[in-house]
């Protein structure tokens, strides 16, 4: 029973992690219908931007996200405004091959910068453990966790609460209408994608303590957003948020009682079958 416990504590706060990884692609593809294949590859920029202000300032990555945050968001605007708008509206492929492009470059951008060796940033709060009964877990993934819940709540008010959101609402239910109506649409699938790319540097500094890092690793990170964004229904975030929790506590249960192959493949095979039977998502499209 222990074991048990311990398996869905663990794959409940990494699965948590997961949605908001995919908080950040679904909130852009809503709005634009972009499917970024260079997500992964943008955490691990984030994480890499965390380590080099540990390296040169003593910054604990909890803290660099006031630095990270506006400085991944600049990146994010860029990045569309410069890269992805002159080609958006084009043929789907078109878009998918420049973010991959956009993958390769950051990739080997972080493998010629950093080098090829793994890389920690240290946090005061990594090696901390709460004891909850016969379940031990991290601090760093109880903060990921509830860090996690309170973002997704906080994009749930904002696009049903606020102007910024309905503009955005609009913007994904019919840009010509939306537009015809006076709403910047170009601006907000800017502002959209420079979120969703802002989200990711928080994720960043929530996964850096204990976590180490490789530039080959944002293909892994990429993946697993997909699964959860597909698998949650690609624009309901509640939907992606349970999502994550699935292939967190699938790959969890799978680590300890299956062999390390089968293990590994058990989130995938989940998917496949939910996919099979729920061809929409766990939850249908906002």
């Amino acid at each position: 029973m222990s074991e048990i416990l311990q398996a869905l504590a663990q794959g409940f706060l990494v699965g948590s992690t997961y949605g908001m990884l995919a908080l950040g692609m679904g909130l852009v593809y809503s709005v634009s219908g972009i499917v970024n294949f260079a997500h992964g590859d943008f955490v691990l920029l984030g994480m890499y931007l965390c380590f080099a202000l540990a390296s040169a300032f003593a910054l604990d990555p909890y803290v660099s996200i006031f630095i990270t945050l506006p400085t991944m968001m600049a990146v994010g605007g860029a990045v569309y405004y410069f890269l992805i708008r002159p080609i958006a509206g084009h043929h789907l492929l078109m878009v998918i091959q420049l973010t991959l492009g956009v993958s390769l470059l950051v990739q080997n951008g972080l493998l010629m910068s950093f080098g090829g060796q793994f890389h920690r940033a240290p946090s005061m709060l990594e090696s901390k453990l709460w004891l909850l009964g016969p379940v031990v877990v991290r601090v760093p993934q109880v903060i990921s966790a509830a860090a996690s819940f309170s973002i997704a709540i906080g994009l749930f008010i904002l696009l049903r609460s606020t102007d910024i959101g309905r503009s955005i609402r609009a913007v994904h239910q019919n840009a010509r209408a939306a537009a015809l109506m006076g709403i910047d649409v170009g601006k907000v699938r800017m502002l959209t994608f420079a979120a969703g790319i802002g989200l990711l540097a928080i994720a960043a500094a929530l996964l850096v303590p204990g976590t180490p890092m490789h530039p080959s690793m944002g293909l892994r990170y990429t993946a697993i957003t997909l699964i959860v964004v597909v698998l949650g229904g690609m624009t309901n975030f509640v939907g992606i948020m349970l999502a994550g929790l699935v292939i967190g506590i699938s790959e969890s249960l799978g680590t300890i009682y299956l062999s390390d192959t089968l293990g590994m493949i058990l989130p995938y095979a989940i998917f496949v079958i939910i996919m099979l039977f729920r061809p929409q998502g766990l939850l249908k499209s906002a």
